[in-house]
């Protein structure tokens, strides 16, 4: 039985504040919590799995002594989803050092500002579809260990490095940096290096006006010429440079 101050502390690292006092956040869901334990990149505090499905998952011998058989009325009480699922894992937090742009031929997207979680979490995903080393946050940008974010994430990001920087830090490792702006070079026309970093501004105001001056190369996604909407949501941009850029050869 998982005791009541346990679910708590638990329950509170849904929170911003109690995250970053207990350097903790927190996993749901098969998909994500399968990745995380086939990875050794964050440590693992506990396992919490529902009595139904103790049996479905594979814990490694070495984290069967962080593992708690729980029912599901206990799981209810600790998870922060609207439907909770069979397993949850409390991890310890980690993010690594923007030093690994030192290394040839690494290549990263930076988030300018991108606030929303469900945005961030697609794009560490789709960092890991496409080989995208890292992924880089500005301090405004939503933190990587938010609940939405783990989700959205799928578990990639026990793949991808995750950084906090601002955009002028990156300017050292002489790389390209390729922008997003409405009135740049069509990406079907652009070629981007393997080791590009790759800037996407904020959802509402895109890049911001001081970190302009970084960028070498500025690229756009054409729409229909009569097309309606204004813009493209962030991660559905991100999907889309991604592609051709590392999966195809541009049209040129």
């Amino acid at each position: 039985m998982i005791s009541k101050p346990r679910i708590k502390d638990i329950k509170a690292l849904q929170m911003p504040k109690f995250r970053q006092i207990y350097n903790k956040f927190v996993a749901e869901g098969d998909k994500v919590c399968i990745e995380f334990l086939k990875s050794s990149k964050y440590g693992i505090e506990n396992i919490y799995i529902t009595f139904e499905n103790q049996n479905k998952y594979h814990i490694p011998t070495a984290l069967l002594s962080k593992l708690e058989i729980i029912s599901s009325k206990e799981m209810d009480q600790i998870s922060g989803l609207k439907t909770p699922s069979d397993i949850i894992i409390v991890l310890d937090q980690k993010q690594d050092e923007i030093n690994i742009l030192s290394q040839r031929g690494t290549s990263a997207i930076f988030l300018d500002g991108v606030q929303d979680p469900g945005n961030v979490g697609t794009i560490i995903r789709l960092a890991d579809w496409f080989g995208i080393h890292a992924v880089i946050r500005s301090a405004d940008s939503a933190d990587f260990f938010n609940p939405k974010v783990v989700q959205a994430t799928m578990g990639s990001m026990a793949n991808v490095h995750l950084c906090q920087a601002e955009l002028a830090d990156l300017t050292q490792y002489d790389k390209d940096i390729a922008g997003t702006y409405m009135e740049g070079q069509s990406i079907f026309n652009t070629a981007l290096s393997s080791d590009t970093i790759l800037v996407l501004g904020s959802e509402g105001k895109g890049i911001r006006p001081e970190n302009s001056q970084w960028i070498t190369q500025k690229i756009s996604i054409p729409g229909a010429k009569d097309k309606v909407a204004e813009s493209l949501n962030v991660s559905v941009a991100a999907g889309i440079i991604a592609s051709v850029w590392k999966a195809g050869s541009p049209c040129i």
